[in-house]
């Protein structure tokens, strides 16, 4: 019996246009059946400790619990994946974007989805021009306005950094040679060098597309108990996605990692549909499978993109998928959909709490059982089997039919963390 979960990120939304959240607007026919031939609820995915973001959110949604393994910001999940030299124990690093500031405010929290064409010779510009005024700061290019700033030796801990998230601050007056803080002397310390190196950044940026750095989600080595063990999944396993930070979580808990497409709304959803029929094919018990485009459309504040990315994703991804079980029930284990957490559209272009703690709604078809919802939305999936009180994230991969014996007694091996 072989799985799929689709997670279209950040698709689940308060807005409503027309009574209709852009779920609720799009036309996605593959996940209302989905909803229709299976089961549908509600599923708490953050936490009021944890910051409320995708890492955090899946990390238990694939069976580890983020409360014992988030390390504090996703910047050194992200460096796993580069297959380059992880954080020492008292390193720290921080996601670092390229922004676009504009009087005095941070006008692009993605320097206007900078490709990485453009953007790689500007991190490098950044890295060789700086070393020499910094040489503890290494700042590594991952894909677009993405990159991570490692800083060695820090000997602070996450939690004391300050650190703004750039797509909660859209439009906010910018002051780089204060941006980070911290809350004790060390921490201080730490963040004014972090703004000097920014300030510095800004110079050698002047008047390009791409102007400044934005450092957030300050972290420490990250590890894991390996997928098998903290589920009990013996079979094969992989993630079909472009993010980084799924890339480390694969890489440190010891499951494969199909790179496809891209981050954005344009993302290449056919072939994410294709590789996931293509690892079924080869014998794959679990694949899951992300889809970026709803989370960054809704950052962009552009509701019609944002469901013309749900509609491509249902479409071009969950539908050939479907299909492909139609064909052969006998290997249906089961097909989930869930987005990993809600991020807010905000017509007004207002940031405030773009990503919420409101429960995700969820559908498996697993080919056995049903109940009376017959389409797929945040309102309907009120009314499913579990739309009452929520199920917890960690449980979704026993729904789901994956073996899963939680992570409590699951021994840690290091997949990050190096002794300096």
């Amino acid at each position: 019996m072989q799985h799929v979960l689709f997670v279209p990120d950040g698709a689940a939304d308060r807005n409503r246009t027309a009574g209709c959240s852009p779920l609720g607007g799009a036309r996605i026919p593959y996940c209302d059946f989905l909803a229709r031939e299976g089961v549908v609820g509600r599923m708490q995915t953050l936490y009021p400790e944890l910051p409320k973001e995708s890492m955090v959110a899946q990390l238990g949604m694939l069976g580890w619990d983020p409360r014992r393994f988030y390390p504090h910001g996703r910047a050194s999940c992200e460096l796993l994946a580069l297959g380059q030299p992880g954080l020492g124990r008292r390193d720290l690093a921080f996601r670092a974007n390229l922004v676009t500031v504009a009087g005095g405010r941070l006008a692009s929290y993605s320097a206007g989805l900078i490709a990485s064409a453009a953007a790689a010779p500007l991190a490098e510009l950044l890295r060789r021009e700086l070393r020499p005024e910094f040489p503890d700061f290494e700042l590594r290019h991952h894909a677009d306005f993405r990159n991570t700033l490692v800083v060695r030796e820090t000997g602070v801990e996450p939690r004391l950094m300050v650190c703004p998230e750039p797509h909660e601050n859209q439009g906010a007056e910018v002051a780089l040679d204060r941006l980070v803080s911290g809350r004790d002397g060390a921490s201080s310390r730490l963040a004014a060098r972090i703004n000097r190196y920014l300030a510095r950044a800004a110079e050698l940026l002047a008047g390009r597309r791409a102007n400044a750095l934005w450092p957030w989600s300050p972290s420490r080595a990250f590890t894991l108990p390996s997928f098998a063990a903290a589920t009990g999944c013996q079979g094969r396993v992989a993630i079909v996605g472009f993010m980084d930070f799924l890339a480390g979580i694969a890489r440190a808990g010891a499951i494969e990692f199909v790179r496809e497409g891209n981050g954005r709304p344009d993302t290449d959803y056919a072939a994410k549909g294709a590789r996931v029929i293509e690892l079924l094919e080869a014998g794959c018990e679990l694949v899951f499978c992300h889809v970026n485009g709803p989370d960054e459309a809704s950052h962009l504040g552009d509701r019609a993109l944002k469901i013309a990315s749900l509609e491509a994703f249902d479409r071009s991804t969950v539908g050939p998928v479907v299909e492909w079980f139609m064909r052969r029930p006998q290997r249906l284990g089961g097909v989930a959909v869930a987005p990993d957490h809600y991020t807010n559209h905000a017509p007004n272009g207002a940031r405030a709490e773009a990503h919420s703690l409101d429960p995700v709604p969820f559908a498996i078809w697993n080919g056995r059982d049903r109940d009376a919802v017959t389409a797929f939305d945040e309102d309907r999936a009120r009314h499913g089997r579990f739309g009452g009180a929520a199920i917890g994230h960690l449980e979704l991969l026993g729904l789901l039919g994956v073996a899963h014996t939680g992570v409590a007694h699951a021994a840690v091996t290091p997949a990050g963390a190096v002794d300096r």
